[in-house]
């Protein structure tokens, strides 16, 4: 029995030529798809870079996929974390346009992991840093079953300010200050000091039967003055572990409250012109309670259920200040429906 001949390449390897559709899938023969990346495609990095880009701002991330994975099969050894990273971003972004969930959040979560293993300041100028958080963000979502709007996926390779250089001013347990030297969209350069601080969590316990919401009060050293706010802290010495179980770690250490459900609602910046640190929200219900688990510097610290109604006083009248729980009260009120 015969066997139809197959198109091959130059080198005789055979050669698909089922047309795709802009997200990779085939189309039947005859069909008109988008053009192909060649397989043996040899760019520059920079070429590369402003390639993927064109595609991905044409909403054609598979496509980018193929061009950062040939820089990643033909690049350097020392570079293999970087374009593997981009690839697996761009095709974990082809799953989440494809519709496939449980693959994207598998090729994100890869992306996330390989990006994090990049040097700094990063190669030609890519934004290594913030890519690897968005893949773990969209992945994250994913999980949670969140709706990914279109524009989470247009995503920018480069960095309009690049860092050229960097090194490391003041270290504790607590945070890291560091100065980079940039380079501005204009070609100019300059410096930038930025304190990294790791994720934290913020909670906010609320008693959906009586409307009330558990604050705490402690003593704010740098403002020098007492503050009520929700519940919030960082895990510097488990700088991995998850959103949820730091959340229900700080809402047990500083109320003593445990929460059967823990709903995340969002993300924060904390000070974006001066710190990376970011920060995750959660609405927690369910609450029983139990005893607190105070640090030594919290042991000041005293805590309280609140009305809606006292609440919103408490902000009026400036009794609450604190820009992270007003800023969780606006998640909320997007989760209940009445912002």
């Amino acid at each position: 029995m015969g066997t139809a001949a197959r198109d091959r390449d130059d080198s005789g390897r055979p050669r698909s030529t089922r047309p795709r559709d802009a997200l990779g899938r085939p189309l039947p023969y005859g069909s008109e798809g988008v053009a192909r990346i060649p397989d043996d495609l040899e760019l520059s990095a920079d070429e590369t870079l402003v390639y993927a880009q064109d595609l991905l701002d044409r909403g054609q991330a598979f496509s980018a996929h193929e061009v950062l994975e040939a820089a990643w099969k033909n690049g350097p050894e020392h570079e293999r974390a970087l374009w593997q990273g981009l690839a697996q971003l761009a095709v974990g972004i082809t799953h989440v346009q494809r519709g496939n969930r449980t693959g994207a959040a598998a090729l994100l979560r890869r992306a996330s992991g390989r990006l994090a293993l990049v040097g700094r300041p990063a190669p030609y100028g890519v934004d290594v840093v913030r890519l690897a958080d968005v893949a773990a963000t969209l992945a994250d979502d994913i999980d949670e079953a969140a709706d990914i709007a279109p524009a989470r996926l247009r995503i920018h390779l480069r960095a309009s300010v690049r860092q050229t250089a960097t090194r490391e001013v003041y270290r504790n347990s607590w945070l890291t200050l560091r100065e980079d030297e940039i380079v501005r969209p204009d070609g100019s350069p300059g410096v930038y000091a930025v304190v990294d601080k790791t994720t934290y969590a913020l909670v906010i316990p609320y008693d959906p039967d009586q409307n009330r919401f558990h604050l705490v009060e402690q003593f704010r050293y740098p403002l020098g003055l007492r503050r009520w706010e929700f519940p919030q802290g960082t895990a510097p010495e488990q700088i991995d572990l998850d959103p949820i179980a730091l959340a229900h770690r700080e809402l047990r250490e500083e109320t003593g409250l445990h929460a059967e459900r823990m709903e995340r609602l969002g993300q924060l910046d904390v000070a974006a012109g001066m710190s990376s640190q970011r920060g995750w929200v959660f609405l927690a219900t369910g609450l029983t309670e139990g005893e607190h688990e105070r640090e030594p510097e919290e042991q000041d610290m005293h805590s309280g259920w609140f009305s809606r109604g006292e609440l919103d006083r408490m902000i009026r009248d400036g009794e609450i200040t604190d820009a992270q729980s007003l800023a969780a009260l606006t998640l909320l009120a997007l989760r209940q429906g009445y912002a």
